[in-house]
């Protein structure tokens, strides 16, 4: 079946993030790799399932910090870069092609994003956010509850992520698959896909 909507990730995909000061800047006792510790706080709060205030409290009381919630938010949002190849790549596809954003995110991150980044504007409404449909990647119920927010067909989409078992997911279900490591191997694939001079 013809691809007709190109679906793309958020993080690592059109915007970069780097968490490599976060723990410093929250003047945290523990300084562990990468959030792990605090992975269960992060994926409940991006699934929608806890407020915010409970999502500070939570990460409050994993890295033992003295902050205010309104700095504690100030600094979970400072980790963001635009990635503006992939950006101006995804305009373009737009010229053939409905786009959508299928991203892991929160109700404090992505209204920052959106404000910070107008860049991506260009999406519109098309976004399926994980904290809006109640589900997070790699989960099927997010794929499932995500393109039924739009009416789509999985057979009809093509997705692009970093992570391969998102990619793995969405290919079980029957899209197509793009596992973005770099922007040239990325563009190559996704113009061979779409038979399209990007």
């Amino acid at each position: 079946m013809k691809i007709k909507n190109v679906i793309f990730d958020l993080g690592k995909v059109l915007i970069n993030f780097d968490f490599s000061s976060f723990w410093e800047n929250i003047g945290a006792e523990k300084c562990e790799r990468f959030l792990d510790e605090a992975q269960e706080p992060i994926l409940i709060f991006e699934a929608g399932k806890i407020s915010r205030q409970q999502f500070y409290n939570d990460i409050k009381k994993i890295y033992n910090f003295n902050m205010s919630m309104k700095d504690f938010e100030k600094i979970w949002c400072n980790v963001f870069s635009e990635k503006s190849q992939m950006i101006e790549m995804a305009k373009k596809i737009n010229r053939k092609y409905e786009i959508f954003i299928f991203s892991n995110t929160d109700e404090i991150h992505f209204p920052f994003i959106w404000e910070k980044f107008p860049s991506l504007h260009f999406f519109n409404e098309n976004l399926m956010l994980s904290y809006e449909i109640g589900s997070v990647k790699p989960d099927l119920d997010s794929y499932e509850r995500a393109l039924n927010k739009f009416d789509l067909k999985f057979e009809e989409c093509l997705f692009i992520d970093d992570r391969p078992i998102n990619i793995q997911v969405a290919e079980s279900l029957g899209m197509k698959g793009v596992l973005h490591k770099e922007f040239g191997e990325t563009k190559k694939k996704i113009s061979e896909i779409l038979d399209m001079d990007l």
